[in-house]
């Protein structure tokens, strides 16, 4: 957070469950926000000032405090063992870096253009915007990205990942929860599941790499036509569709499952999807 002390005053109107508070932060500065009930909306705008409106629950705190280089805010409930919902409406400048923990309160972020480390437990997170940097983590809540994060990785275990845009550097990973991709140019992406299922629809880099893994949920590719790319696909007790070239699927190596091997317009991206009794599909889009 910088060289500078950081002091930590209660609000003064936390005995109307008010707040209004507001700062100054630089614009490339740091801010980390905990609350462990209710909901996270943070904006980012073109001011060096850090601002933050909302309520309380009965009896609950709000501290916050920092430097010019960074800050942090919290929530601390009166009840541990029965908190109640507090609401944070967070402006920020849009360069800063982010760091968002709860329980259960759910995440939104917009314009923000700095660097985003988003946790929570139940939670949903919401992404829009063109953060240079996205990292987001939900045990059971949906995560939906809407923009293009150079760098974003999002993990959930039984939530759903959606992603609307494009990324030189992506990974998704759930457990049973969906994963739907859907954009622009990717160059490097990794999706894995265990039991949940993959749709991926987007442009390959010809010189990219992606990834594909599920343990028993279903892989759809839909890629545009005469996009350069290799295919190497195996599925130990599923099957293979292939509706991108004329290359047919062959029987795996113990007489189950598929393998397919292929290039199409004279391959360039390299492409490899692993299922264990999932089907496969690559086609192209609609």
């Amino acid at each position: 957070m910088g060289a500078a002390a950081i002091l930590f005053v209660s609000s003064p109107l936390v005995a109307q469950k008010k707040i209004d508070r507001k700062i100054p932060l630089g614009m490339e500065g740091a801010v980390r926000i905990v609350n462990m009930v209710g909901s996270i909306v943070v904006h980012g705008w073109n001011k060096d000032t850090l601002m933050v409106r909302g309520t309380l629950g009965p009896g609950d705190s709000f501290f916050m405090g920092g430097g010019y280089t960074g800050a942090k805010m919290f929530v601390e409930s009166a009840n541990d063992r029965d908190p109640k919902p507090a609401r944070l409406e967070v402006w920020v400048p849009a360069r800063a870096r982010i760091w968002v923990k709860t329980a259960s309160a759910s995440i939104d972020v917009s314009d923000v253009t700095g660097g985003l480390d988003l946790y929570t437990v139940s939670g949903a997170i919401d992404v829009t915007g063109n953060p240079h940097e996205l990292n987001a983590e939900a045990i059971d809540g949906d995560i939906h990205i809407t923009g293009s994060p150079p760098w974003v990785r999002a993990k959930s275990a039984s939530g759903t990942i959606v992603f609307q845009g494009a990324s030189s550097d992506a990974a998704f990973s759930t457990v049973s929860g969906a994963v739907k991709v859907d954009g622009g140019v990717f160059e490097r992406t990794k999706i894995e599941t265990v039991t949940g299922n993959i749709n991926f629809a987007g442009q390959l880099d010809r010189s990219g790499a992606f990834d594909f893994d599920t343990h028993s949920g279903t892989i759809d590719l839909a890629i545009p036509e005469k996009t350069p790319a290799s295919f190497s696909v195996v599925t130990i007790a599923g099957s293979i569709t292939n509706n991108l070239s004329k290359t047919s699927p062959i029987p795996g190596r113990f007489g189950r499952g598929a393998e397919l091997t292929t290039d199409v317009s004279g391959g360039g991206a390299k492409v490899s999807v692993r299922a264990f009794k999932g089907q496969v599909t690559i086609r192209r889009t609609k």
